[in-house]
């Protein structure tokens, strides 16, 4: 996977591009992302000489199924343009200046960044979608998946707005269809059922995106739960990191689609526990199992992780071996920590094979609270006071993707040593 830096000094721009290019690196376009800017590489390996000096503004970046670019000297743009030059406009420069400048491909689904200024649901476009037909708009995006990317099996267009921080099932409410439905319209939408307990025939009739990262299929419903590009670099580290994830038990207390119980599946556990609140989220855990192979070795439920001292003792398994509890919740998983240790203290049977567990703790921190090595010390205090008769050791903290200018998504890998 490509690594792209991220700059938050524009005076950094000339001279990290005018390196790149020097050694034949440098891929267009230069994109703006919460405050940052994007300068894409075509380098793999994220210790590349060139590299060292912004090793705390690294990320990597999905080249092959998330396709992110900029709509700049784009064929994009060149068909935007010379669509809009059929209807004889006198503000077309004012449309190409506010058309979203990203977008991504997720089959069948090419989904459109929003930002304030630079939308198609901004003042201009809405004017412009608002003056034609719908036949006329229909034609325009079909158009668009056609002749734009023919190498893409795409038939659907939507905006993806971004979700509600509040809402611990991270859902995207405001993903917004501009071409074809995401749900088919015999389906109520407004039926509060659909989100808590949906039908076979309502979970049938929604579109499903599907991508392969690392190897690993996963699947979503874009209306109902949403998927994290950004993640690809940690479910790479679950791949290349932990050997010991093979033969041993994995606890997911925030499964999601499976972002990371399939790279633990992948890197061969023996069982994983998952535990997720949405339905939506389960049923594309579920496909992605299949898809890849896994179902033997998962167990899904499809309810809160307070359950899950109890689902675990309810298996009867004796020779029970939790190495690794994943975290995954922003932004902080911290009510869950205590969870966490309980699970790993009914395990005390075979601490003689596991006495070690690791914790992946997900959270959004500023990174003062990196620099300064704050987070991690308050992290080990704080899982003391919990079991203050285990030890607790800092083994790594990964930066896996910014949020906002100077806080990142961490994930803290913790030991818990219980003898």
């Amino acid at each position: 996977m490509p690594v792209e830096i991220l700059l938050n000094d524009s005076r950094d721009i000339k001279r990290v591009k005018t390196g790149l290019e020097a050694i034949d690196a440098f891929v267009k376009p230069i994109t703006k992302e919460d405050g940052f800017t994007i300068v894409k590489t075509s380098l793999n390996d994220i210790g590349h000489p060139f590299l060292k000096q912004y090793q705390d503004r690294l990320r990597m970046y999905d080249s092959v199924e998330g396709v992110m670019a900029g709509c700049n000297e784009s064929g994009l743009a060149k068909f935007v343009r010379a669509s809009l030059q059929e209807y004889e406009l006198l503000n077309i420069e004012e449309l190409m200046g506010t058309m979203p400048e990203k977008y991504t491909i997720y089959e069948p689904l090419l989904l459109f960044n929003n930002s304030t200024h630079r939308s198609f649901v901004s003042g201009p476009w809405k004017e412009f979608f608002s003056g034609i037909d719908k036949k006329d708009k229909d034609k325009f995006f079909k158009e668009m998946l056609l002749k734009v990317f023919p190498s893409h099996n795409l038939s659907h267009v939507a905006i993806n707005m971004p979700i509600i921080e509040s809402d611990i099932l991270r859902r995207p409410f405001n993903i917004l269809p501009l071409y074809n439905e995401l749900i088919d319209s015999s389906i109520d939408i407004e039926n509060s059922s659909l989100w808590d307990s949906p039908t076979q025939e309502e979970l049938d009739k929604t579109l499903w995106c599907h991508v392969i990262q690392n190897g690993v299929h996963q699947y979503w419903a874009p209306m109902f739960t949403m998927f994290s590009r950004g993640n690809i670099k940690e479910k790479k580290r679950i791949l290349d990191t932990f050997q010991d994830i093979e033969g041993n038990d994995i606890v997911d207390l925030y499964a999601g689609i499976g972002y990371f119980t399939l790279s633990y599946l992948k890197r061969g556990a023996r069982n994983i526990f998952c535990f997720e609140l949405n339905p939506w989220s389960v049923e594309g855990l579920n496909k992605g199992l299949q898809k890849n192979k896994f179902t033997g070795k998962a167990h899904v439920y499809c309810e809160s992780n307070e359950m899950s001292y109890t689902r675990l003792k309810e298996t009867g398994m004796k020779d029970l071996r939790i190495r690794h509890i994943n975290l995954g919740l922003l932004p902080t998983s911290k009510p869950s920590w205590p969870l966490a240790l309980q699970l790993i203290a009914m395990d005390e049977n075979n601490k003689m094979l596991t006495p070690v567990c690791t914790l992946h703790i997900h959270e959004n921190i500023h990174i003062n609270s990196i620099e300064d090595g704050s987070f991690i010390k308050e992290a080990l205090q704080e899982l003391k006071t919990i079991k203050p008769e285990y030890n607790y050791k800092s083994k790594h903290l990964e930066k896996i993707k910014t949020f906002a200018p100077d806080v990142w998504h961490v994930c803290l890998d913790v030991d818990v040593i219980t003898q």
